[in-house]
This record gives structure tokens, sequence and C-alpha cells, in this order.
């Protein structure tokens, strides 16, 4: 379970992931120790992963978006963990709706983009796909710590 002293320094590795524990430390009053215990029990109880985010449109990446239609829902599972082994895969999820599960992908071109389509049609139990790509990211929640960045809002022109 988080305390308050969790949900701060999350707060604060959210905006910049590379806050040194001495400054996270110095803001909530508390030691510098204290913070790497933290730290380090949210990262062990997979609460918490630090990594580096790039924008994959500025590197003229396709970024996909996709709501897929399972034909039963004893397959939800399956088609979920056979699209998290795709390595073009950044996020899967399950839920419930008209979709059963969401997927984001990112791929280096829109041939390599197809190829990819076809490949999720094939996997057991994928019903129906509802494809979009990205052409812009005005505001993504997985951004958030980029001041400025592209993916959490529209560069200036």
């Amino acid at each position: 379970m988080l305390d308050e002293h969790d949900a701060s320094i999350l707060a604060i590795l959210s905006r910049d992931g590379r806050t040194p524990y001495t400054a996270i430390a110095a803001t909530l009053n508390l030691s510098e120790a204290t913070i790497r215990n933290r730290v380090q029990r949210m990262t062990d109880n997979g609460v918490l992963v630090i990594v580096a985010l790039c924008n994959p449109i500025s590197l003229g990446m396709q970024a996909l978006r996709i709501f897929v239609t399972v034909d039963h829902p004893s397959r939800v599972e399956s088609v979920c963990l056979a699209l998290a082994q795709l390595d073009h895969t950044n996020r899967v999820a399950a839920g419930a709706g008209s979709r059963e599960v969401y997927v984001e992908l990112t791929c280096s071109s829109l041939n390599e983009s197809q190829q990819l389509l076809d490949s999720i049609r094939a996997i057991a139990g994928v019903s129906d796909l509802q494809t979009s790509i990205v052409t812009r990211f005005e505001k993504d929640h997985s951004w958030r710590g980029l001041r400025g960045g592209s993916g959490q809002r529209r560069a200036s022109a």
C-alpha cells in the first residue's frame, strides 16, 4: 500500500525520473536513505519503473493504437499475452466494453505497420481490429515528465 510519502515521491519522479534522492529528501523533509529505501521498495513491488521516453513520431516512426475484439471472453488473456510478445508493443490492456483489448505499438514504417497488423489478425481469438495511426501527441500522460516535450503538448510551430 502506498502512503502519502510514496505518492509524493512518485509525483516528483513522474516530472523528472532523474531527480536526485537528495533533492527529493530535501523537498519532503525526509532522509536520503528513506527516499532510497522507498524507491527501491516501490521498484521491487512493480509500482515504479524508471525509464527514458522518446517521442516516436519525432523519430519518424509510426505510432499505432488498436482496439481488438476477441471472439470469446476465455481468449482475452491469451490474446493479451500474444500481443505483449510482439517486439513492437509498448502497452497492452484488457478491459470491458465493445473492444476487449487495447494495444499501443510503434513501427518504423507504414509497410512494417501493415505487416504487424496482418500478424495481429492471425492471432488466435482476434476477430476484429479498430486501428488508428497517431499523427501527433497533444497530451500523453506517459510524457508528463518531459518538460516541453512534444508528447506533453504540441510543440510550437
